[in-house]
């Protein structure tokens, strides 16, 4: 632990795991005062729940999905700062949504998609994805990780982003202990389902613009036409978001029993056919209570910081604030 305490920041290496925005932010913050750092993340492509989807189809085009989070909201001024760079840099744009959302709030979201933000912030960053970390091991002064496929990453400080039950799961696995009280506040925290369904369709659909509705309905939370909101020009893809209720009872059900039910409680809106499909399941969609601090500090074996959506708002503002903040945390350690 010496090592951490005592030596400077820019001594020192730096693993984030997980390539969130809560990763990807923390790590340009650092990358930014000349750290050394690299992210990991298990998925195909960075981004986390800032997802994007193809759907290619030789009749009737290509469809582009925003399939996890649809759009954020800004409250922090140092959050909106960020944002306004973004809007300079023509990544990000004010999305007006119509009447169907009652807030009065501005939502912005990604020009090209949402997933290009997550690319953007990593355009400078050491990135390595399809890394499934399994372990990660105090060797007196430093972590080495282990991933799935056998390959060794070292850092002298390990940024774990993940949802909180998967970082428990890889600190138990590693055999890590918490403070008992720590560890029953952070299995507290849990999380909402959501199932998404994209759709293309033979026609433009019927959502109006600029593409995006919440609903109150009682299969459907959300629905959104990519084509409209201007992310799928070749393609009439639709995106569909299960509520939590209809996701938590059906997690395990059959994708042809999921589409069928929710298909009919958007047929309003669809207008056309569909001509293919994929369903994606979020296991943890959005957190129902957070930790109430913006980020946690383990300091035995080894230095441990873990932040993310779940600790001060469970949403993408609150994951950008968390990384902002554990961040700055190990800049002026």
């Amino acid at each position: 632990m010496s090592s951490f305490t005592t030596s400077k920041a820019s001594t020192l290496s730096y693993l984030v795991i997980g390539g969130g925005m809560s990763g990807l932010i923390a790590a340009t913050v650092l990358r930014d005062r000349h750290m050394q750092v690299t992210v990991v993340d298990k998925g195909r492509a960075i981004g986390g729940r800032m997802a994007t989807r193809r759907i290619k189809n030789a009749e009737y085009g290509e469809g582009i999905f925003d399939y996890g989070a649809q759009y954020f909201t800004v409250k922090s001024s140092r959050f909106q700062a960020l944002v306004n760079s973004w809007m300079q840099e023509g990544i990000v744009k004010q999305w007006s949504l119509n009447n169907h959302i009652l807030s009065r709030e501005v939502y912005y979201r990604g020009v090209s998609s949402n997933r290009a933000i997550a690319h953007h912030l990593a355009e400078n960053l050491d990135v390595h994805t399809d890394t499934r970390v399994t372990e990660i091991t105090w060797l007196d002064d430093y972590w080495q990780v282990q991933t799935e496929t056998n390959d060794t990453f070292s850092a002298d400080v390990l940024l774990l982003t993940p949802p909180l039950p998967q970082t428990l799961e890889l600190l138990e696995r590693s055999q890590i202990e918490l403070a008992p009280d720590t560890k029953q506040r952070l299995e507290q925290i849990v999380y909402y389902r959501c199932i998404a369904v994209l759709a293309l369709l033979a026609q433009p659909s019927q959502i109006p613009n600029p593409g995006g509705m919440q609903l109150d309905g009682n299969l459907l939370s959300w629905i959104a036409c990519n084509h409209k909101k201007g992310i799928s020009p070749q393609g009439n893809a639709v995106t569909l978001h299960a509520n939590p209720e209809f996701s938590e009872t059906h997690w395990e059900a059959d994708n042809v029993v999921i589409t069928n039910q929710l298909f009919a409680a958007a047929s309003p809106w669809l207008g056309s056919s569909v001509i293919d499909y994929q369903v994606h399941r979020w296991r943890y969609s959005q957190p129902q209570t957070v930790y109430g601090e913006p980020y946690l500090v383990i300091t035995e074996p080894g230095p441990i910081v873990i932040c993310g959506d779940a600790f001060i708002q469970p949403n993408v503002e609150g994951a950008v604030l968390s990384g902002l903040a554990a961040a700055d945390y190990l800049l002026n350690v």
